[in-house]
């Protein structure tokens, strides 16, 4: 099985902006090798989809979880249109990573990837693959889905908006994430948005079910994932069972929040926290409308006119470890 690889570069995700980037490093060895340069100011399908139209079956992509989404929807934009979804092989670029820490290439010091593309061209070249589900989100704007591995609405949502613009200095991931944590805990209604409004408050979430009344209900935050486990070892997905989704909602208020988030990094989150206005649940799909905002894996999504969401489970896709 050979291998045709296309780099996916962010010079602008933390951990390449502060240290610069391995595959650039590689690239030099390698001067048939495509580099896709994406900061997120043009979409990523305009450089990438001719690379994938020409034969390119494997991306490696160097950046944040925001960057993997990128790569992802791309790639499966060209599946929709008949050509193979190509494998990734992720290298940790970001703040958070957690697509990296899941999915994400073993090794990738620069010896290591000369040495793994030096076989690119042989047909005995024998490949670590993981497969793994991802999410389709769809909405009446786009023309194709995108696909990702985390999906947050509401507070959450906002939190992690305000930890990206109040708390990512030069320590972001996990670190600033428990920073965030702290600060909701400590004050958990009178930490501000931008707006003026406490981050932690209602927002609108209506399920929509074909042929049913719809579940109109005001919640904290909802939480769509097809990882088991999160940052910071949280596990906030206890009712999913063998569901290809865990779907984890907040009813608004939640009852004792100081008591509930230390709950939540004690025991990692479990079924405890259900006394606290928590329920989780396993899903396959769901289609919902929201006022958000919406966030998928440390991106705002565009709010669409109709602030309606559609939530399906991807084919399995293909990672190089």
């Amino acid at each position: 099985m050979t291998q045709s690889p296309v780099f996916v570069i962010n010079p602008k995700s933390h951990k390449v902006n502060m240290q610069g980037s391995v595959l650039t490093r590689v690239a030099v060895d390698y001067g048939d090798i495509p580099i896709v340069y994406f900061d997120g100011s043009t979409p990523l399908n305009e450089a990438l989809s001719p690379l994938l139209q020409a034969g390119r079956d494997t991306i490696y992509v160097e950046g944040g979880d925001g960057t993997v989404v990128a790569a992802l929807s791309a790639g499966y934009a060209e599946h929709l249109s008949g050509r193979p979804m190509p494998k990734l092989a992720i290298l940790p670029g970001g703040s958070t990573n957690l697509a990296h820490a899941v999915l994400g290439l073993k090794d990738f010091d620069p010896n290591q990837l000369r040495a793994r593309l030096s076989q690119r061209k042989s047909q005995s070249l024998v490949q670590e693959i993981t497969t793994h589900k991802a999410m389709l989100i769809e909405t009446s704007d786009m023309t194709s889905p995108y696909v990702g591995f985390l999906l947050s609405n509401g507070s959450l949502a906002r939190l992690m908006l305000y930890t990206q613009a109040n708390l990512h200095g030069k320590t972001r991931g996990a670190v600033s994430i428990a920073r965030a944590i702290l600060q909701l805990s400590l004050f958990p209604y009178s930490t501000k948005d931008k707006d003026g409004l406490p981050l932690v408050r209602q927002s609108h979430f209506e399920r929509l079910c074909e042929g049913q009344e719809s579940e109109p209900t005001e919640q904290t935050f909802s939480l769509f994932s097809t990882f088991r486990e999160l940052s910071l070892g949280l596990s906030p997905f206890w009712g999913r069972g063998d569901s290809q989704i865990g779907f984890t909602t907040a009813a608004w208020p939640i009852r004792r929040l100081r008591l509930g988030i230390a709950k939540a990094l004690i025991s990692g989150a479990s079924q405890v926290l259900e006394r606290h206005g928590l329920n989780s649940r396993g899903c396959s799909g769901m289609v919902f409308k929201t006022d958000g905002p919406v966030m998928l894996d440390g991106e705002d999504l565009p709010m669409p006119d109709d602030k309606t969401f559609k939530v399906s489970v991807s084919p399995d896709l293909e990672f190089l470890r």
